[in-house]
């Protein structure tokens, strides 16, 4: 009987009883015999381990009207004052159980709290400087996308990911190590400042440090290899056709030069060169000779426009390379005799 009253709670419930099965129901708990049930039994242990503060969720707000609604919808006619009195007790009775029911279900249930990801994405000629929910501060550079959640778990990983280029200020959190995921880099610190650039169309990435020590993984399918630890002035380059990299060092000042429109080229190819000034100056090169792909440069612009830029680039080239500015749309041709 115990089981079949349980069971009948719960139709009662769901809307899904005669009647009949009402009848049956509340003239069950109405019933002061019944009054020390296991049924009742359970039912107070559920109420009991309810939170003294009230619940003020839309949940529990919506929960308590659907009962409400039950009671008022499904409740049985009746004829005499008797047994409206006595269906009133039972049904005082329903609604404290629902509630007792209501919360011990929402006890048993896991919490489970959805964390949105924020996305950024720039376009050419376009940077932005972004403040993360833990208070890093973000530069993401041009043509670039960082991906993040909208909040950190503390004590938690805090991981990100980037395809492009930015520099990281990242707030020092000894329990929460920051995670940059970008291709098949992972860059860990726990707080320090350093630059990822991870173009997927360039063939190499490189991680810059200005502070602190940041270490670098090389991620194949999910296996993590150890590459090196970062300290200030190093700079890791990672291959991606070959799987393997290279370490140099790097003035401090340059790593994050590109923020204040000032960029270092040391020892670079001339097509590499023009790519990097593609995207910061949202302008596309068209290279007329493969010769000019041996060209080299150890150059630095500093809050120069891409004409001041291309006249230098001549000049250093001993005017072999020559150039032509399609101002209306952004294209620059470059030929010549090559550098050699």
């Amino acid at each position: 009987m115990k089981e079949n009253i349980k069971i009948l709670f719960e139709h009662y419930l769901a809307g899904e009883t005669t009647q009949e099965q009402e009848k049956i129901l509340m003239e069950y708990l109405a019933d002061p015999a019944n009054a020390d049930s296991e049924f009742h039994d359970v039912m107070e242990r559920a109420w009991a381990e309810q939170k003294s503060e009230t619940d003020h969720s839309l949940t529990a707000i919506q929960g308590l009207a659907e009962i409400w609604d039950k009671v008022e919808e499904r409740q049985p006619q009746v004829r005499s004052s008797f047994l409206l009195l006595k269906y009133a007790a039972a049904i005082v009775v329903i609604i404290s159980a629902a509630l007792g029911w209501y919360t011990f279900k929402k006890a048993q249930q896991p919490v489970q709290t959805a964390i949105a990801f924020l996305t950024k994405t720039t376009q050419k000629g376009e940077k932005v400087k972004l403040i993360l929910p833990d208070s890093s501060i973000v530069y993401l550079g041009a043509g670039s996308k960082l991906s993040w959640p909208s909040h950190f778990v503390k004590g938690k990983l805090r991981s990100i990911r980037l395809e492009g280029e930015a520099f990281f200020e990242v707030k020092h959190d000894i329990t929460s190590p920051f995670i940059v995921h970008s291709g098949q880099m992972q860059t860990r610190v726990l707080g320090t400042s350093f630059n990822i650039y991870a173009y997927p169309k360039d063939g190499t990435f490189s991680v810059a440090v200005r502070t602190g020590k940041v270490g670098v993984s090389e991620d194949r399918e999910g296996k993590l290899k150890h590459l090196s630890l970062l300290t200030p002035g190093m700079k890791l380059s990672y291959h991606l056709k070959a799987h393997n990299y290279t370490i140099s060092k790097e003035r401090i000042t340059e790593v994050n030069a590109w923020i204040k429109n000032s960029f270092a080229f040391r020892d670079m190819s001339l097509p590499n060169m023009l790519k990097s000034l593609e995207r910061y100056y949202n302008v596309h090169f068209e290279l007329k000779n493969n010769k000019l792909n041996l060209c080299r440069f150890n150059a630095t612009f500093t809050n120069k426009s891409i004409e001041d830029i291309m006249e230098e680039i001549r000049i250093m080239s001993g005017k072999k390379i020559k150039y032509k500015i399609d101002t209306a749309n952004k294209t620059i041709t470059v030929w010549g005799e090559g550098c050699q």
